[in-house]
């Protein structure tokens, strides 16, 4: 079969350390920070927390690597990859398709998830302007309510996170992402600190770790399973095109495992940090850990409410989730901009204006879910949440599963071993988790929300 070469990447990482900020920040996103605290407070605690950990490692971690790999490997962005790699190995193009439907779960995913952290920029805003002072839980609901109930304000903040996606990625590898993460995320890791010494001081520390390191099996179900899955999936980024895409730009002389390493560490390490930055305050101000969604909105803006200076800590707060939002959004981009910049010649400016105006209009979906389209419902949930769970419960596992089958049975071992590069070791055992154990640990999960 005949391989062109004609569309691969050329552009590199000017620095190791660039690339790590900017695969850190794709991997760091809502999913640690916003998601990560109320699903482990739905989910018993720590029993969520150690199963959530076990699948970065015996899974997240394997398919991380392989993602990067194949990234590299193939020198394309993720949604012609497949193809382009089975080309190369002479295998069926049908695997192309797999490309697409990875592309298609980022696009959702990125029009819901451009709402979420325009939210957080906004109540960042209204931090700043002590709309938080003194506020009762009852004021909580209502200020939310404000924003969900409103398709002005949450069109205007969907917008700017939009707006603002598209100056960064229409800029070149280096002058965009590069440069943006490589300010954004020491920002973020201070911040992070910030707010976890402060929780350490107001807060109930004592039982915030408790909740996330002392374990309670017996409300572990297969649901609870099943949620860890999706988390480590959401919250690493896995099957969702930012490695493979990432890989492609990757030089030879950089280790794929170690870098993988360190991504899986970072954002697990950040998820927990984020559970410490929350949880002593909600046990120390006497609140209730497992209210889902509203733990970060609701729970978290009564407690600064309480706090002399909690205009400026709330403000601290968002903000950090804002930039969260910014990372992984611009990461998951970056496939498409690449997509249309490669294959069909645009400009990055138009490209970026394409695909982030593509991404505003199917967004207004998710901004109208909690108003206008509130009693419009897909399988009894709103469209947002809908969309969550698509993306959570199939996209993300489903893709991940025919990834790892990509990887560990299409093509040649030898060129998996000869893609990762010499200087890497224990090549074997982590061809043979990608190739036996990552398939059937994730479809035994995947199967099993279903029975």
């Amino acid at each position: 079969m005949k391989v062109s070469h004609e569309h691969e990447m050329t552009a590199h990482w000017k620095t190791k350390t660039g690339f790590l900020f900017a695969a850190v920040g794709g991997a760091i996103g809502l999913g640690n920070i916003w998601r990560f605290p109320f699903e482990a407070g739905q989910n018993g605690g720590a029993a969520f927390v150690i199963i959530y950990v076990g699948f970065v490692i015996i899974i997240g971690f394997p398919l991380l690597a392989a993602e990067t790999m194949l990234g590299r490997y193939g020198k394309q962005g993720a949604i012609t990859n497949f193809g382009h790699v089975a080309r190369m190995e002479d295998k069926s193009q049908n695997w192309k398709y797999l490309g697409w439907f990875i592309a298609s779960s980022s696009f959702i995913l990125c029009s819901y998830y451009s709402v979420i952290a325009g939210t957080t920029g906004a109540y960042a805003f209204e931090a700043i302007k002590g709309s938080f002072a003194g506020i009762t839980p009852e004021g909580a609901v209502e200020l939310y309510a404000s924003y969900s109930g409103s398709p002005l304000k949450l069109t205007f903040w969907h917008a700017f996170f939009m707006g603002v996606c598209a100056i960064i990625m229409s800029k070149q590898l280096n002058d965009g992402i590069e440069k943006m993460t490589s300010i954004a995320m020491p920002v973020f890791f201070c911040l992070l600190i910030s707010l976890i010494i402060m929780a350490a001081v107001i807060g109930d520390f004592g039982a915030g770790i408790k909740f996330l390191f002392q374990p309670d099996f017996s409300k572990v179900n297969i649901g609870v399973v099943v949620s860890a899955l999706g988390q480590a999936f959401f919250s690493i980024g896995v099957a969702l095109g930012i490695m493979l895409t990432f890989g492609a730009y990757l030089p030879q002389e950089t280790s794929i495992v170690k870098s993988a390493f360190i991504i899986c560490i970072a954002d697990t390490m950040v998820a927990v940090l984020a559970g410490l930055s929350i949880f002593p305050i909600v046990f120390g101000f006497g609140m209730e850990p497992s209210v889902g969604s509203a733990l970060v909105f609701n729970t978290m803006t009564v407690a600064f409410g309480q706090l002399e200076y909690g205009g400026l800590i709330g403000a601290g707060f968002f903000t950090l989730l804002a930039i969260a939002g910014f990372t992984t959004l611009i990461a998951l981009m970056e496939q498409m901009v690449s997509y249309l910049d490669k294959f069909y010649g645009m400009k990055r400016s138009k490209a970026s204006a394409l695909v982030t105006g593509s991404i505003f209009a199917v967004g207004m979906l998710s901004v109208f879910s909690t108003n206008i389209l509130s009693e419009v419902k897909i399988a009894g949930m709103d469209i947002l949440t809908a969309f969550d769970w698509w993306i959570n419960k199939v996209g993300l596992p489903l893709g991940g599963l025919l990834t790892a089958i990509f990887v560990g049975w299409v093509i040649k071992k030898q060129n998996v071993i000869d893609a990762f590069g010499e200087n890497e070791s224990h090549l074997n055992l982590l061809y043979a988790i990608i190739r036996y154990l990552c398939p059937i640990a994730i479809f035994i999960v995947f199967v099993s929300q279903f029975v």
